[in-house]
């Protein structure tokens, strides 16, 4: 690696004042190098001293401020020589654990060259025996140790595209490359096959011990799935003995971001379900940003609404609490955790009551600056026992959104929608009133729609819908949007099925924040069911 030069003013061999590129001004050769290729700008840097110091802090801050490596010998061992490198390594902030798994050579296609299978053959006992053999930990705590001013650490399946040098190359696991050229094989990562599902816990277990065992102090720890695996619950272990060590790391974040999954030995129990999980939270007592998204599954155990419902209890005096919880034995079901610093709340993938979600969102109102929903499906339940499809006002999201005023969630300066659906079932006749779309349209559009005239620039309502199935609202906006959220909000699509029974009932009551039962298709032992 380069080692640490000086500054072109310290440096005495400075190119003559003749030298075209020594006569720009740093931030105009800082910008023409920002076009070139990476080989190119490697080459430039090589060209003299003076330019290699000259472009320095822009190349080390693109290329080392945030990198990614494998569990892969050669991967791991480059993380520990930049934690070493004066260089380099006080720039290292951000550090990614790609889940880029080998697999047994067995399962890769058989119609490679010998050398490229001796090599995949190679690779895969590398990566089996640096978890066997605890050196992959011991080279995570090696470099953690070594990083002055590490912030984050992320945890992901899969290789970001935002790199703007070299086209489509994107920003991959550091030895990605060379691995596929030398085995032949492209994808380490993806849908998880049949007895793999494990790996991203594995992968979180290791990181969160290495950083107990470095002390390290991170701000942020992220796991960011795409493909349908997460962290299952025993990942979130933290054992008596090893308390002294993790308490002080745990305590320091400011950011968590998780993708859970229900243990499956243990989802049959409401209770036991997420247990480690809870208790692991509740040694996150700073976090300004919390972000819990759920492995997509077809569980209808009710724990993720049961997870949520956990989170929005409080044993403070005038707040609520899930029934159960004020006695419950802390062994089974921990006391929750109150996050009196919490500013963000993310929260995706499932189906809940509204009521969790207003009591979650209420909780935290004093402190609350953004609210983010990702594929969630909204429930509520209705004593009606017939629906009219064209009143708004049924659609529990719609009722949801009122709920957050401002005098009551008086910092709340954005909320981002994305992909929702919801729905309202009839607890006399069966009846269910779907919304399996929701889109985000301008008034005037909105207001088309339900005068039946299709939406401007598009065929119907649902391609505009589909379009702008995601919004974030900030400031002003927000503000109005709040304050009559129907009319910026269609939902195409929308049926009922289920057969009312004949007669008519009252008008379905306004959201109610303030029942002690969830009502619903999700009742007090949280089943939901997940698309």
């Amino acid at each position: 690696m380069t080692t640490t030069t000086p500054t072109p003013e310290e440096d005495t061999r400075a190119p003559s004042s003749e030298a075209y590129l020594a006569r720009m001004p740093l931030e105009v050769l800082t910008r023409i190098t920002y076009f070139v290729r990476t080989p190119d700008l490697g080459n430039a840097r090589l060209t003299c001293r003076w330019l290699e110091s000259a472009l320095f802090h822009s190349f080390a801050y693109e290329f080392f401020r945030k990198k990614q490596f494998m569990l892969y010998g050669p991967s791991l061992q480059v993380l520990v020589d930049i934690s070493k490198h004066p260089g380099f390594s006080p720039y290292l902030k951000h550090v990614i654990i790609g889940a880029d798994q080998i697999l047994e050579p067995h399962r890769i296609q058989s119609r490679q060259d010998e050398t490229k299978l001796l090599n995949w053959h190679l690779a895969y006992a590398d990566q089996r025996t640096l978890l066997a053999s605890g050196r992959a930990r011991d080279m995570l705590v090696e470099a953690f140790k070594n990083l002055p001013n590490l912030e984050t650490v992320d945890l992901r399946d899969f290789h970001s595209p935002s790199r703007t040098r070299d086209g489509d190359a994107g920003w991959k696991s550091y030895g990605f490359n060379t691995l596929s050229e030398t085995t032949g094989v492209k994808h380490f990562t993806g849908q998880p096959r049949v007895g793999e599902e494990d790996y991203p816990t594995l992968l979180f277990t290791l990181i969160t011990h290495a950083l107990a065992a470095a002390k390290a102090r991170p701000k942020g720890i992220e796991v960011v799935i795409r493909e349908n695996w997460a962290v299952r619950d025993h990942g979130f272990l933290v054992p008596p003995y090893l308390e002294p060590d993790f308490l002080p790391v745990l305590a320091g974040l400011k950011k968590l971001h998780l993708v859970l999954d229900a243990d499956l030995a243990t989802h049959r129990d409401i209770e036991i379900q997420y247990l480690l999980f809870k208790k692991f939270l509740a040694l996150t007592p700073n976090l300004t940003w919390l972000r819990v998204n759920f492995e997509r599954s077809i569980s209808h155990y009710g724990g993720k609404e049961a997870l949520l419902k956990w989170l929005a209890s409080s044993l403070r005096p005038g707040t609520w609490s899930s029934p159960g919880l004020i006695n419950a034995d802390p062994s089974r079901l921990p006391p929750p955790v109150e996050f009196d610093h919490l500013e963000q709340l993310d929260i995706g993938q499932l189906d809940v009551s509204a009521n969790t979600l207003y009591r979650l969102f209420n909780k935290f109102s004093s402190t609350l600056k953004a609210i983010s929903l990702r594929r969630v499906k909204i429930q509520q339940s209705s004593d009606q026992q017939t629906f009219d499809q064209d009143d708004d006002e049924q659609n529990p999201l719609i009722k949801l959104l009122r709920s957050l005023k401002k005098e009551s969630f008086p910092h709340l300066r954005e909320l981002s929608l994305s992909l929702l659906s919801a729905e309202v079932t009839s607890t006399t006749s069966g009846a269910t009133l779907h919304y399996p779309v929701v889109g985000f349209v301008n008034p005037d559009e909105a207001e088309n729609y339900r005068k039946g005239i299709s939406a401007t620039g598009y065929q119907n309502l649902w391609g505009l819908a589909q379009a702008i199935g995601d919004r974030t609202y900030t400031g002003l906006k927000l503000e109005t949007f709040l304050s009559n959220p129907a009319a910026d909000i269609a939902t195409p699509g929308k049926h009922i099925t289920g057969v009312p029974l004949p007669g008519q009932s009252d008008d379905e009551s306004d959201f109610d924040s303030s029942d002690d039962d969830d009502e619903g298709s999700s009742d007090d032992d949280g089943s939901a069911a997940d698309d």
